[in-house]
C-alpha cells in the first residue's frame, strides 16, 4: 500500500505548475526582465529533490490504513511519501514557497481513489466515525488553500482523490443536458462532449488540470465567462455525497429570493461534502483551440 499506479498520481509537478515534461529553461530576454524589475539575477536557487523532502510523520493507526484499503482496494490506497507529497496542497505562491522548506512539511496521512459513490459514502462514514478528516482532491490547482491537509482537532487527515470518477454518464442532445463525473478534467470533458457535437464552453487558466468537481464546488470564473458564464450559471444538478447519505440538488427555477438548492454543494470554501456526479449544461462548440 506505498501509492496508486503511476497513470492516477497528479500530472503536475509536485513543486511547481505546469506540466514537467514541458518545463523549458528561462530565455535570456526573461533573465534580463527579471534582473531589470526584480534585480534577480546568477544562477537559479537549488531546490529539493522529491525524496529530500521530510514529511510528517502518518498519524493513521495500521487498523484505520486497513479499513480504508479495504473500502477502495488496496491499490488505490496510498500511504508512501510519494504519492502524500503530491497531495500536501494547492499552487497558490505559499503552497510553492513551503515546497521549499527544508524542514518538515505537513501531507495528508494517505491518499485514497475511490471508484464510485459507494467508496466516497464508505469512507466518509468510516472516517466520520473515526474522527479522520477528509479533503477532496481533484487536480490540485486550488490556490486559495482549498486542498491543503488541515487536520484541526481531526487525529488523522485523509485526501479523497477523485480522478477515477473520469466518465460521461449521461448526455440529452435536445437540451444540451450531461451528467460528468467529479474527476474528469478540462480537456476530458471536451473530448467527451466533442464526440458528440458539444463542449462544456468553461476555459479557466486551470482548464489543462482542473476538474468538473472542482469547477463545481469553487464556483469557477474563467476568460470565456463573458460569454458562457460562470460555473455555477451551468449547473443544472449534483449529486453531493456525505457521511450522512446524498443529497440530489436538482435546478430551482429562478427566484430573486436567494440562493437555490443546488448552491449547497457549491460551497464557497471546504466543507464536508463530496461532490460527485453532475449535470451541466453542454453547448454546440464554436471554433476553439480546445477541440478534440
Amino acid at each position: 500500500m506505498t501509492g496508486p499506479s503511476e497513470r492516477l498520481l497528479p500530472p503536475m509537478n509536485w513543486n511547481a505548475w505546469g506540466d514537467p515534461q514541458a518545463a523549458k529553461p528561462l530565455s535570456d530576454g526573461i533573465k534580463a526582465l527579471l534582473k531589470q524589475a526584480l534585480g534577480v539575477d546568477g544562477p537559479p536557487g537549488s531546490e529539493l529533490a522529491p525524496e529530500q523532502v521530510q514529511l510528517r510523520p502518518s498519524t493513521l493507526d495500521d487498523a484505520d490504513r486497513t479499513a480504508l484499503a479495504d473500502i477502495v482496494g488496496a491499490a488505490h490506497c496510498g500511504t508512501g511519501d510519494a504519492s502524500r507529497l503530491l497531495h500536501a496542497g494547492g499552487k497558490s505562491t505559499l503552497d510553492l514557497l513551503r515546497r521549499k522548506d527544508s524542514g518538515v512539511q505537513d501531507a495528508p496521512d494517505a491518499v485514497l481513489l475511490p471508484g464510485d459513490e459507494n467508496e466516497i459514502a464508505d469512507v466518509l462514514r468510516y472516517c466520520s466515525d473515526r474522527r479522520i478528516a477528509v479533503v477532496p482532491f481533484g487536480g490540485g490547482t486550488s490556490v486559495v488553500g482549498g486542498v491543503d491537509p488541515l487536520r484541526g482537532e481531526f487525529t488523522a487527515v485523509v485526501s479523497l482523490d477523485l480522478r477515477r470518477l473520469d466518465g460521461l454518464h449521461s448526455i440529452d442532445e435536445v437540451s444540451g443536458e450531461a451528467e460528468l463525473g467529479a474527476g474528469v478534467t478540462g480537456p476530458q470533458a471536451e473530448k467527451l462532449l466533442g464526440a458528440h457535437g458539444f463542449s462544456l464552453g468553461h476555459f479557466p487558466q486551470s482548464f489543462q488540470f482542473a476538474t468538473i468537481g472542482g469547477f463545481a464546488a469553487t464556483r469557477s470564473s474563467g476568460q470565456d465567462s463573458a460569454g458562457y458564464g460562470r460555473f455555477d450559471d451551468m449547473v443544472r444538478g449534483l449529486r453531493a455525497v456525505t457521511p450522512a447519505g446524498v443529497l440530489d440538488l436538482g435546478r430551482a427555477p429562478a427566484s430573486a429570493a436567494g440562493s437555490p438548492g443546488r448552491g449547497c454543494g457549491c460551497p464557497p470554501s471546504p466543507s464536508r461534502r463530496v461532490t460527485r456526479p453532475g449535470r451541466f449544461r453542454a453547448l454546440p462548440p464554436a471554433p476553439t483551440r480546445y477541440a478534440p
